[in-house]
């Protein structure tokens, strides 16, 4: 009886050690199964988005913001890009987001709506990192653009500090967006254009190269960079952006003629078409007028065969003894036709 007890006793131990050994083994599989199955899924578009909301309901805005950096162009600095995070996503109950895939799509990026209570809240972008076959996410914030038309690929430009790099050019031997209102695009002078997005506030955007400089559109989200202007190019330069904005100004007051105004003004543009246009004799009579506080500010070369520049001055009309001053700022931009300069478009920019 006791020689049964012992056997039996021995066979239990040894089955219970068997037992042990097995949950062992199917813990170390169901263990590999479960890396497995959480690397496949961040290598999916679903769980890329699954991380992105459980990184913003823990308000892990910085770790967002370093993982960025690893597959986008971050160009925003940290403070300014976890704020908007924390501003945008901080008072949304997002355990209720869900997601509808857009309908554009590519092998490199995804876009997504984000959806709480049937209300697009934001777009969401995936890009995949080929290299590690996983898929992250970021927001669209949707705030601001730019582009910058370079005369070169090799330009050292910076925003906010980070290097603007290669990958954000989008376009060589391309039409500068200064002419975009020529009726033929064959004329304007060719830059390389680079493409800034994602960003938060206006940037500071600034250029490395001490031998060039960056000037902003006065309208667009543009920026147009070219080389350093030697003294007596840049007197030329001024001297006819003063002549054509005082000459327009005064056809505008019926001081001058179009004929004369015409003789500045390249004609192949629709800045050309709405000036022919213009009725001008609305303006009140006056006795004379006079140009007083000049400054030319802003001026870059767009190529061999193009330039912009800004002007601001006060315009004064005098009505026998009473005067009306104007002040005006314009960002006028040239082109070269058969070795002389013409007026291609003429904005109303912000004085300096």
């Amino acid at each position: 009886m006791k020689r049964h007890s012992k056997i039996q006793l021995s066979f239990y131990k040894g089955l219970g050690q068997t037992f042990l050994v097995l949950i062992a083994i199917s813990s170390f599989f169901l263990g590999l199964l479960w890396i497995g199955l959480n690397y496949y899924e961040s290598t999916t578009p679903n769980g890329a988005l699954i991380h992105y909301v459980d990184q913003l309901e823990q308000k892990q805005y910085d770790a967002i913001y370093e993982e960025s950096k690893k597959v986008y162009a971050q160009y925003n600095e940290k403070d300014t890009y976890t704020e908007y995070l924390e501003s945008f996503y901080g008072n949304l109950d997002l355990s209720k987001a869900t997601f509808e895939k857009q309908n554009y799509t590519s092998t490199e990026f995804q876009y997504y709506d984000m959806i709480i209570d049937g209300t697009p809240i934001a777009t969401i972008e995936i890009k995949k990192d080929a290299d590690k076959n996983k898929w992250n996410a970021r927001t669209l914030t949707k705030v601001h653009s730019y582009k910058i038309d370079s005369p070169t690929t090799d330009l050292q430009m910076v925003v906010n500090d980070n290097l603007i790099g290669s990958d954000r050019i989008v376009a060589r031997d391309t039409p500068s967006v200064a002419y975009s209102n020529l009726k033929n695009q064959e004329d304007a002078p060719l830059v390389t254009q680079y493409f800034i997005d994602n960003l938060i506030g206006d940037p500071i955007i600034d250029v490395q190269n001490n031998e060039y400089i960056l000037v902003k559109d006065a309208i667009l989200d543009q920026y147009y960079a070219g080389p350093v202007i030697d003294a007596e190019t840049l007197s030329e330069y001024e001297a006819l952006i003063e002549k054509v904005a005082t000459t327009y100004c005064m056809y505008i007051t019926e001081d001058e003629t179009f004929n004369n105004l015409r003789k500045l003004l390249y004609t192949k543009t629709e800045f050309y078409d709405a000036i022919r246009s213009f009725n001008n004799a609305y303006f009140s009579t006056h006795d004379s007028i006079e140009f007083k506080n000049m400054n030319v500010f802003d001026v870059v070369e767009i190529g061999e065969d193009g330039f912009i520049g800004s002007v601001s001055f006060d315009y004064i009309v005098y009505v026998g003894e009473r005067s009306q001053t104007y002040s005006s700022t314009y960002q006028l931009t040239f082109l070269k036709v058969n070795g002389k300069w013409l007026l291609s478009n003429l904005a109303i920019a912000e004085a300096k």
